[in-house]
């Protein structure tokens, strides 16, 4: 058996523009499908069961997202130490990782939800989700935990290839469980008329092919990225690792999603109608965000492997090349969404009441989006250099501490709807500025350039 992978992209060498396109537009891609997931039930359920049933799954976006940012950030750390180790050449280190990271990956998953599938109505209890929703939100909840070890199962599948730069793979299988998804939603909406059931299940059947898909790719792999059920083991300094990248993500992840929610609780002071034109704008601006989580995953990836192979100098560059393309990119997709807004938000629900509320949120937000990319770029690569909780520490306060301090304090001066999703750019900004300062200094202290 071949060490070197034939799906891998090179990274180390030649120009950067085309392995990053080569990497990030499957990559984008294959978010974009895991939107789909969530946008075609915010479509099909706001079309077909009403304004109430959008606003109930619409509501839940904050809490899901909390539970994939703890999953998806563990998962980072696989992705760090194999990007890593792959470029060192030591593949009896990478395959320990694959044959460690795939088990603890679902078993956490299934640790999550257990801890979510009960606390699901507490939870939107205290996000003071109306009367005429919360109902119908748990249960779509609680479905959609159901299946969050499959989850958690596809998104260190998807790591553990994605370190390699093969970001082409999971992004068919998504393709092909998002179509899935698509019709099983139509079917039991509206035929069944199951509403947000319906959607809950169609969206767990698909997360499960998904995991399904990305596993039986990693069975007949021909390289040290193969996994071998026999060879499942739980290795103390394999997790270790994975726990020292993974954990403070996960972490930090986590706090961006909490502090969503309670940015999610002051939505829904508002009622109803301000709560589904919310979901419709937070759905479509979650298909640029999708290039954002793209453009985040190749920081990580490249710079990993940029370090792990001591090309210090090299990875200077890759970093603003990663940067400039990712600011122009999503400036454009910003531009073609605000242009766009009326047909776009028109297919979530046609009220204007909530067309009008949804409007007012997407214009500005999709032209800003760009002054993400700094503060998730260089969060990455210090991460990638080694240093797991400063940028932890650093979102704490500049993203999570500073969201919360602006809620309860901007957001009850001026107690208008704008003033609770501008706390993003600013936050964005701040927190940016933040990490650029810390990743020079561990540039200059830590790494000299090759001579």
């Amino acid at each position: 058996m071949q060490q070197k992978s034939s799906h891998e992209i090179d990274m180390l060498h030649g120009p950067v523009l085309p392995a990053y396109f080569a990497f990030t537009i499957p990559m984008a891609l294959s978010m974009l499908l895991q939107l789909l997931f969530n946008a075609a039930d915010v479509i099909v359920v706001g079309r077909f069961a009403g304004a109430n049933a959008l606003a109930a799954v619409g509501s839940t976006t904050s809490l899901v997202a909390l539970m994939i940012n703890i999953i998806s950030g563990l998962s980072t750390g696989v992705n760090t130490i194999i990007a890593r180790d792959y470029a060192r050449d030591c593949f009896d280190k990478v395959s320990n990782a694959v044959h460690t990271s795939l088990p603890f990956g679902f078993l956490g998953g299934l640790a999550v939800a257990l801890l979510a599938i009960p606390a699901a109505h507490p939870i939107l209890t205290l996000m003071q989700s109306p009367p005429e929703v919360i109902g119908m939100s748990v249960i779509y909840l609680r479905i959609y935990f159901i299946s969050l070890p499959m989850i958690a199962l596809y998104n260190f599948g998807a790591a553990i290839l994605r370190s390699i730069g093969d970001t082409r793979r999971p992004m068919l299988y998504l393709l092909f469980s998002g179509i899935v998804n698509l019709l099983l939603n139509l079917y039991m909406v509206i035929v069944l008329r199951l509403g947000v059931i319906g959607v809950g299940v169609a969206t767990a059947v698909s997360n499960t092919i998904s995991a399904f898909l990305v596993l039986g790719a990693l069975l007949r792999e021909d390289s040290c990225l193969r996994f071998r059920p026999s060879q499942m083991a739980f290795l103390p300094n394999t997790l270790r690792e994975i726990l020292h990248f993974g954990l403070p993500a996960s972490i930090q992840g986590s706090l961006f999603a909490f502090s969503n929610i309670l940015i999610q609780s002051s939505v829904n002071s508002f009622g109803s109608v301000y709560m589904a034109g919310n979901a419709a704008a937070q759905s479509v601006e979650g298909f640029q965000y999708a290039f954002l989580m793209a453009n985040m995953s190749a920081t990580l990836t490249f710079m990993s492997q940029h370090i792990g192979a001591g090309l210090y100098e090299r990875s200077r560059i890759v970093l603003r090349t990663i940067i400039t393309a990712g600011m122009v990119i999503t400036t454009l997709i910003g531009i073609v969404f605000a242009f766009f807004r009326v047909p776009l938000l028109t297919l979530y629900n046609p009220d204007p009441a909530v067309l009008g509320v949804a409007m007012r949120r997407m214009t500005i937000l999709v032209l800003i989006a760009a002054l993400e990319i700094p503060m998730d770029s260089y969060s990455n690569a210090i991460r990638a250099a080694g240093r797991t909780i400063e940028p932890t520490v650093i979102s704490l306060i500049g993203a999570c501490g500073f969201r919360v301090l602006w809620l309860m304090t901007v957001f009850r001066i001026f107690h208008y709807y704008e003033t609770i999703f501008m706390v993003w750019p600013v936050s964005w900004v701040l927190t940016g500025l933040a990490d650029i300062v810390f990743y020079k200094r561990i540039m200059k202290s830590h790494f000299k350039p090759a001579q």
